[in-house]
């Protein structure tokens, strides 16, 4: 009996020391786990003007595929700074995008990274720069909004009676429209059908006609060219001639020309004015009185 006579005691201890054991072997097991996870994994910082509710422990995807997780989280006065740690299967490009996204429907948030193809390698040394891009919840409260103005709009509508008594006459007015036009082609589809045939029949002809006089319509185009050709030099001769004429007038329009001596100096159209007149004096003379100036003998 006195050998039993500690025995809950010694129970007590032994449960106690196991439970010990097992709790230092599963922190054991965790620690060196993550630290030859750690081994693989890249510290990654990022800065965010908008963390979007991101939390320590969230998730880091690459290409939607989950390769880490955000280890810190600093807030500074420029934006907030991200430490995560991820494993990184090949180096990252210039260009690769770190956007903070939602994840679910619940708003838990998640940090993706899309890689870029082009470019060169990126120094993760350096703080990158990243985005907050809104997903669900920021479509559903923006959809909320929109439904309650349109439902304002809608109130307002049904409250104008004048407004709904207009559009209700506006759609009568258009179903009258659109009868009248079904009866308008109800009457006349006979005569929209010969017109289509008449049509077709035209285009038709039109084709053979082009089809058959295909060489004679080339040689006429041709020949046409031959006559613009010969109308531009004619035209050209024109100008040219032009020309010429313009530069005879201003040779004429001179001071020192004859042509405009005769033209503007008055004395001397005068005195040829009186010579002709003594000509024609002098040849009435002679036609009257022959004798006078010729002396005609014959022997």
């Amino acid at each position: 009996m006195k050998f039993y006579q500690n025995k809950k005691n010694t129970e007590f201890k032994v449960g106690l020391f196991t439970i010990i054991a097992i709790f230092i072997f599963i922190a054991s097991y965790m620690w060196f786990t993550e630290a030859l996870q750690s081994k693989n994994m890249t510290i990654v910082k990022v800065k965010f003007h908008n963390a979007g509710n991101i939390e320590v422990g969230s998730s880091v995807t690459v290409s939607g595929v989950k390769k880490g997780r955000v280890k810190k989280i600093e807030v500074a006065q420029d934006g907030v700074v991200i430490d995560m740690q991820v494993k990184i299967d090949f180096p990252l490009k210039q260009g690769t995008q770190f956007s903070v996204i939602e994840s679910n429907l619940m708003g838990d948030v998640q940090v993706e990274i899309i890689p870029s193809t082009i470019g060169e390698e990126l120094d993760l040394s350096l703080i990158q720069n990243g985005e907050k891009r809104y997903g669900l919840m920021k479509l559903v409260s923006e959809l909320s909004s929109v439904v309650v103005d349109f439902q304002m709009i809608i109130d307002k509508i049904a409250g104008d009676g004048n407004f709904v008594m207009q559009l209700d006459s506006v759609i009568d007015t258009t179903q009258m429209v659109i009868g009248k036009i079904n009866k308008s082609l109800d009457k006349n589809t006979v005569e929209f059908e010969k017109l289509i045939q008449n049509a077709n029949q035209l285009t038709t002809k039109l084709n053979k006609l082009v089809t058959t006089n295909e060489e004679s319509i080339s040689n006429s185009l041709e020949k046409s060219s031959e006559v613009i050709a010969s109308v531009n030099s004619t035209l050209d001769d024109i100008k040219d001639t032009s020309t010429s004429i313009r530069k005879i007038t201003d040779k004429m329009q001179n001071e020192k020309n004859t042509i405009n001596r005769l033209m503007n100096d008055e004395a001397l159209y005068e005195n040829l004015m009186r010579s002709s007149a003594r000509l024609d004096s002098l040849l009435k003379d002679i036609k009257d009185n022959p004798k006078r100036y010729f002396n005609i003998k014959i022997l």
